[in-house]
């Protein structure tokens, strides 16, 4: 069996197909208290200004593994998912995935982008900043919880 990473290493990121949409689904299910229902999740596949991106993983049949979804209108973009399944997490996969999506935002030519994550998230607040994001903001009491959302910006123009 394939170390996680050499998995890492023979990994593909590429665009989602609707062909996703059953793994996507159950990731976002597994990740998220308030997930997206299958018809939003089509929504951004489909859509003119979602974007998604899946990780795969060769140890897996190629299946996917990780997904983020951003949004991209006017040259901002704002990060609205990023999920990797529980089995891979902490051997790469989202820090790898985030910056798939600086590269795929820098050649669609946004200036910048932001999101929010859970400020009770440490292992997300700590993927974000790793990556350069920079915390600009709180949004207190944001989530459906009461949960306060740190607001994060990373700039596309250096």
């Amino acid at each position: 069996m394939a170390r996680p990473a050499d998995a890492e290493r023979r990994s593909r990121i590429r665009t989602a197909a609707p062909g996703d949409l059953r793994r996507i689904a159950a990731l976002e299910a597994g990740a998220f208290a308030d997930p997206w229902s299958e018809t939003q999740l089509i929504d951004s596949l489909v859509g003119p200004y979602d974007h998604v991106l899946v990780a795969e993983d060769p140890a897996q049949d190629g299946g996917v593994v990780a997904y983020a979804l951003f949004r991209l209108v006017a040259g901002e973009a704002e990060l609205l998912r990023l999920a990797v399944s529980p089995r891979h997490q902490g051997h790469g996969w989202g820090r790898r995935l985030l910056a798939a999506v600086a590269a795929e935002l820098e050649r669609r030519g946004a200036a910048s982008a932001h999101l929010e994550v859970r400020r009770d998230n440490p292992t997300a607040v700590a993927l974000y900043e790793a990556a350069g994001w920079e915390r600009v903001g709180t949004r207190p009491r944001y989530y459906p919880d009461g949960a306060d959302a740190l607001v994060y910006r990373l700039d596309l123009r250096g």
